[in-house]
C-alpha cells in the first residue's frame, strides 16, 4: 500500500500514518506559510518530516510553491503567506535537506505524484521525455518553477508542476499518466479523469482536514 498526503503548512498529523503498512509514503509538498501555525512550529515539524525521511527512505518529499520561493537563486517569487522575518532561516532548512526533495516521482505504474501536476505543454517547454526529466531541469536552473503570470491563480497550461491548476492537467494531460497532486484546495480527496477516462486525477490537498490517499 503506498500513501500520498497533501499540503502540510506546518501540521503534525502526518505522524499518524507512519505506523502503517505502507510502501512508499508521499508527501506533496507546501511544509511552510501557515496562516495559523507560528513559524516554530512550521519549521520543527519540516525538521521532523526529514528526520523520518533520512531515517527511512521509503519516505518521499515534494517541493511546493510555499517551499520553493525559499530558495537560493529563485527571482522574485514570493506568494501569499510568505514570511519576511524567517526567510533565511527556513531557506537555510530546505537547502539542508535540498537532496530530499524533488519536484515529480513517477511509479512504475505510471502514476505521477507531484505537487501540483505536469502538464504535457510543460515538459516539452524543457525538453523532456518523460517526466522524470523535470528533476534534472531544476537542478540546471530552478527558475524554470517561476510562476509566470499568465494566469492570476495559476490555470494554465504553460505553469509548472508547483503551480499548475486542475482545469489546464485535464486540457493538457500527459499521455498514459495517471497523477496525484496537493496545491489545489479540496473539502475531500477527489478522483478526477485524465486522457478522456483512461487515467486518474487525484487531487488531495484537503486543507483542514486530516486525510490521506492510499493506492
Amino acid at each position: 500500500m503506498r500513501l500520498a498526503i497533501g499540503d502540510i503548512h506546518g501540521r503534525p498529523f502526518w505522524k499518524h500514518y507512519l505506523d502503517e503498512d505502507f510502501t512508499v509514503f508521499y508527501f506533496t509538498g507546501d511544509y511552510f506559510d501557515s496562516f495559523d501555525i507560528p513559524f516554530s512550529g512550521q519549521y520543527k515539524n519540516f525538521t521532523g518530516i526529514c528526520k523520518a525521511a533520512r531515517k527511512d527512505s521509503r519516505i518521499k518529499l515534494c517541493l511546493g510553491n510555499h517551499d520553493y520561493h525559499y530558495l537560493r537563486g529563485v527571482h522574485n517569487q514570493e506568494y501569499s503567506g510568505f514570511q519576511d522575518l524567517y526567510c533565511e532561516k527556513i531557506g537555510a532548512l530546505l537547502e539542508e535537506n535540498i537532496d530530499l526533495l524533488a519536484i515529480v516521482y513517477v511509479t512504475e505504474d505510471n502514476y505521477i505524484i507531484s505537487h501540483a501536476g505536469v502538464t504535457a505543454w510543460f515538459l516539452n517547454s524543457i525538453g523532456g521525455k518523460k517526466p522524470e526529466d523535470i528533476n534534472g531541469a531544476f537542478a540546471g536552473d530552478r527558475n524554470i518553477l517561476n510562476f509566470n503570470g499568465r494566469n492570476i491563480y495559476g490555470d494554465d497550461v504553460t505553469q509548472s508542476p508547483i503551480w499548475v491548476r486542475p482545469g489546464s492537467l485535464q486540457s493538457d494531460p500527459l499521455p498514459g499518466y495517471n497523477q496525484i497532486a496537493g496545491h489545489t484546495p479540496v473539502r475531500a480527496i477527489t478522483e478526477g479523469e485524465l486522457n478522456g477516462g483512461k487515467n486518474r486525477l487525484v487531487l488531495i490537498d484537503t486543507h483542514d482536514t486530516e486525510s490521506i490517499y492510499r493506492f
